[in-house]
């Protein structure tokens, strides 16, 4: 196993952020409603895994804060991946899947290069998966993640969604605007979130499979969203964006996962 230079991973997270523009200028709102799903809140399944009060699924998003970027990719090569828990109703519909980030929504080819599937909706929780996104061991790649959704009635659902919430641009019926939030990323490192091995960081992801844009309701409407973001929840092991002030450059010489 190879470690990875301090200053070469400073130069590569420094690169990665500067190919992104933040889409907004202040702190980005993501409006988390009732499930329709029971007493499975996003809340009470985080409650459950990290401890109650150690993680508030409405303010604790990244996005949530005056300086957070938005959109929001990761940078690694070999992520372990480890699926949470599905509660949609649709969940052995749907499929999650990761796509290189470049700037420009994906043409998505699943063929292990571009893009890819992590997990299918019929595995259970506790699956888990290790990403090869390139097969140099010393590269970096900035990467996503999107939900397929088009087994789903299209009428209901935008058929896939991303974890750059510039590429979801159906209409929208509130704020934000400029891109539907169909996915919350949540900062794992308050909680103890470095991988076995003092890895990459690990980071939440929590995906709505229903377009966010429509009007929020308290119970089923064909023409509206309950956004609890419960439908897919994993954990990565990776490097963020940015990484987070708590974090030294002593801290990120990663083991090459390869």
């Amino acid at each position: 196993m190879k470690w990875l230079p301090a200053a070469l991973l400073a130069v590569s997270v420094c690169v990665a952020c500067s190919a992104v523009t933040p889409a907004h200028a202040g702190p980005l709102t993501a409006d988390i409603g009732m499930t329709w799903d029971g007493a499975d809140s996003l809340q009470r399944i985080v409650d459950a895994r990290y401890g109650v009060g150690a993680i508030h699924v409405r303010t604790d998003y990244i996005g949530a804060h005056t300086g957070d970027l938005d959109p929001w990719f990761w940078v690694g090569n070999q992520v372990p991946a480890l699926l949470i828990t599905e509660v949609a109703g649709n969940k052995n519909m749907n499929l999650l899947g990761w796509y290189k980030e470049t700037g420009a929504k994906p043409v998505l080819q699943n063929d292990d290069i571009h893009d890819g599937v992590v997990f299918y909706g019929p595995q259970g929780n506790g699956t888990s998966k290790t990403i090869s996104l390139s097969s140099d061991p010393n590269a970096l790649v900035k990467f996503g993640f999107y939900l397929d959704t088009s087994n789903q009635n299209p009428k209901l659902a935008m058929p896939t969604f991303f974890t750059n919430r510039a590429f979801n641009t159906l209409p929208t019926a509130h704020a934000p605007f400029g891109g539907n939030v169909q996915a919350l990323v949540y900062d794992l490192t308050r909680v103890g979130g470095v991988a076995n091995g003092a890895a990459f960081p690990r980071f939440l992801v929590c995906f709505e499979d229903r377009d966010t844009g429509l009007p929020i309701r308290p119970s089923y409407d064909p023409n509206g969203n309950d956004n609890d973001y419960n439908d897919m929840v994993f954990e990565i092991s990776a490097l963020g964006a940015t990484p987070t002030a708590r974090l030294t450059f002593g801290q990120l010489k990663m083991k090459n996962l390869h």
